[in-house]
């Protein structure tokens, strides 16, 4: 058989694990450890044997919610999570109204991105948008892609488009000042309206009659397929880790573009269009709270200031958010796929749907020092939890032996001078009746299970963070 027409595979994926009892992290064993020895430490401090009968169910209680899991995540967590929830909902901080005053300046977006402020920053290859976050102090920039089909490709164009992309990500690492980096693709469904103006309004009158018929059904047959795309590439960088500190907003831009321009994705199977400027920016922020916008004129688009192109109203709730008419709800990466899967697994969840969904791989490449001690540190918590089952004469789960296995490769290939990335996936769908919600979830979700083994969880109490997670505006929940 011919090497060329086998696919390759890819995986080894595994979630950071610390130092803890069987399947615990570090702060739920030392949660548990606590709870056991509350009651015993209540009697030793002269408490009378009659506290027995509320220390002990409050610590059996205390136990059950950390090691019991719901959502892929401890109920503790759940239930604390429901608990600031709703604590800031009776405060009205899940609540956004816009607010008009005369200072433009004083209007912001809103959640997490109201620090941030769009420059429009100049070099010798013209005008690019910045997103500058003035509370951290890092620079935002994006790349507008084109992404090019790989299903019709060979074996070794794929591998070798593979493979540009993780040297493009361990490159990253050496590059001072880069924090983060992620690519997000967002799928709008389309009537076909604008594809039936631009090809009519450019056929040929000369050319041959079958052709003009050919193309003419073509385009008739588009409409209840077509789909608009729009791909970007983020970079945050913190100008202030840079060798040369900067002075001021001025030389952090200057220093953000030059970490852009050092960016190449021609050989990962993309088209860099251009740089995105700050209209562009403009356009992708406003496409993700009015999805009707984002094929509004550039005319429109550029007269937006920043605060105009975020909601007028904006309702964080436990499982959607609602904002300007209409409703949005999100997905966290909650397990990567076990098994082997071929370099198309994403294709499920990337395909065109009955509404506008927005996919986002967020990825955050770590530097030399700091992946060798996060890979050592993996290697001691697996050592302590193998001496721990030694020690009650437990047997390793096959689970925890491909985990150590997939650990003790890590730590080789870092060893070996391989880059480390820490990376997590944010899927966000938008319908404008909130009686669509169901069927937009279960579509996503559909999606999902056909993508190989990824499994997610919906995004509860933080459905506005995770939306913005997928916008080039530097927030991301690994840095």
């Amino acid at each position: 058989m011919s090497t060329e027409s086998q696919q390759p595979l890819y995986g080894g994926w595994r979630r950071s694990r610390s130092m803890g009892i069987a399947t615990l992290n570090s702060g739920q064993t030392v949660v548990v450890v606590g709870a056991m020895l509350t009651p015993i430490m209540v009697i030793i401090l002269g408490g009378p044997l009659g506290t027995l009968t509320v220390t002990v169910p409050i610590a059996l209680t205390v136990i059950i919610l950390t090691v019991w899991q719901r959502h892929g995540m401890p109920l503790m967590s759940y239930a604390i999570g429901r608990a600031r929830w709703s604590l800031a909902n009776m405060r009205g901080e899940t609540s956004y109204r816009s607010v008009f005053l005369p200072s433009p300046e004083a209007l912001d977006l809103p959640g997490m991105v109201a620090p941030t402020r769009l420059i429009r920053a100049e070099d010798g290859r013209g005008h690019t948008g910045l997103v500058w976050n003035q509370r951290t102090g890092t620079m935002t920039a994006a790349l507008l892609l084109n992404p090019a089909g790989s299903l019709l490709a060979s074996g070794t164009t794929v591998r070798s488009q593979v493979s540009a992309w993780g040297d493009t990500l361990a490159r990253l690492a050496d590059e001072d000042g880069v924090q983060m980096a992620s690519v997000t693709l967002q799928i709008t469904p389309s009537s076909g309206a604008a594809l039936s103006d631009h090809v009519r309004g450019r056929l040929d009158p000369s050319a041959p009659p079958l052709a003009r018929q050919a193309i003419r059904e073509l385009v008739d047959g588009a409409p209840r397929a077509s789909a608009q795309m729009a791909a970007w590439f983020s970079l945050v960088i913190d100008p202030a880790a840079s060798p040369e500190k900067p002075a001021g907003p001025a030389e952090s831009a200057a220093v953000a573009l030059g970490a852009l321009n050092a960016i190449d994705l021609s050989g990962a199977g993309v088209d860099i269009l251009r740089r995105a400027t700050d209209v562009d920016i403009k356009r992708l922020v406003r496409g993700a709270f009015a999805p009707a916008d984002m094929d509004a004129p550039a005319a429109e688009i550029e007269e937006l200031v920043w605060h105009e192109v975020g909601p007028v109203a904006a309702e964080d709730e436990w499982t959607h958010y609602q904002h300007d008419g209409y409703f949005s709800t999100s997905w966290v990466l909650r397990e990567a796929p076990r098994k082997l899967v071929a370099y198309d697994t994403l294709l499920k969840l990337l395909a065109p749907g009955q509404f506008t969904r927005r996919v986002t791989l967020v990825y955050r490449v770590l530097p030399t020092h700091e992946a060798q001690a996060v890979v050592e540190r993996e290697i001691n918590a697996g050592d302590a939890r193998r001496q721990y089952r030694e020690r009650t004469k437990r047997t390793a789960t096959r689970r925890e032996r491909v985990d150590a296995a997939h650990a003790e490769r890590t730590a080789e290939e870092e060893a070996m001078g391989a880059g480390m990335v820490q990376w997590s996936i944010y899927v966000t769908t938008t319908v404008d009746d909130v009686a669509d919600l169901p069927a937009a979830r279960r579509e996503i979700e559909k999606a999902a299970r056909s993508s190989g083994g990824l499994r997610f969880r919906s995004a509860f109490g933080g459905q506005s963070a995770a939306l913005i997670v997928g916008l080039p505006v530097g927030i991301n929940p690994l840095l």
